[in-house]
């Protein structure tokens, strides 16, 4: 499968993009046709430096699973590695943002970033005084996840909009955080969807969505493009 950022150069290209789309099972066009409505933007996941791949791999395939389009990988000395056999490929029909330059504070990056396009910035902590159905949808919220020993830094404790903790009733001091974030999650995105909350993407950002989308069947987009160009002009 192809990486979505390279498209951008065939988004325009209607010829090829009806090619493709005649190369492309009726089965995959119709699974496109069914998750495409229930993509959004509203919510967003942000990890910093969580350590385990597999750990951030699974956050990544429950957020695709749920509709959301974005993710937000802050990196201090740790390497995001995609595992296709963890993130069933979640990370191909994302838009991750990546924030990895040493020179940079990278978690205020992302943060500023986010509270730029109005997300509130929701973590958890043990101490947190709020819990999950107090976080306020009608603005959109990015929930942030931490390294798993250390949790998050100091930078998002001190710039978060609210605290949230997840009750424990166990001898265990702290979930697993690809747990936690599918515990907190699915909630968010069920309470979403039950709101009159404009959470969908607009009609042009579908339409983007879905051409992104379909080029990235082929196993080489690239290829195909050489192939039928070379095919149209020697007709």
């Amino acid at each position: 499968m192809n990486d979505m950022k390279n498209f951008d150069r065939f988004l325009n290209d209607k010829d090829f993009l009806a090619y493709i789309e005649q190369i492309i099972p009726e089965g995959k066009k119709q699974k496109i046709a069914d998750v495409l409505p229930y993509r959004t933007r509203h919510i967003t996941v942000v990890t910093e430096n969580v350590l385990n791949s597999n750990n951030a791999n699974a956050i990544l395939r429950t957020a695709e699973a749920l509709g959301i389009q974005e993710a937000h990988i802050v990196y201090g000395n740790i390497k995001y590695i995609p595992q296709k056999s963890v993130s069933k490929g979640a990370h191909l029909w994302m838009d991750l943002h990546h924030y990895d330059k040493a020179s940079e504070n990278n978690a205020q990056t992302c943060i500023d970033f986010l509270k730029q396009r109005g997300y509130q910035i929701v973590i958890t902590s043990p101490n947190g005084k709020n819990d999950i159905h107090e976080i306020n949808l009608k603005q959109p919220v990015a929930l942030c996840l931490g390294q798993e020993s250390k949790g998050l830094s100091n930078t998002f404790t001190n710039n978060a909009d609210i605290q949230i903790a997840i009750p424990q009733f166990g001898f265990t001091e702290s979930y697993n955080v690809a747990v936690a974030a599918g515990m907190l999650l699915l909630p968010l995105i069920e309470k979403l969807h039950s709101t009159n909350v404009n959470w969908e993407m607009s009609k042009e950002e579908k339409e983007i969505l879905y051409k992104k989308w379909i080029l990235s069947y082929p196993k080489s987009v690239d290829e195909h493009y050489k192939r039928y160009y070379e095919k149209r002009f020697s007709l």
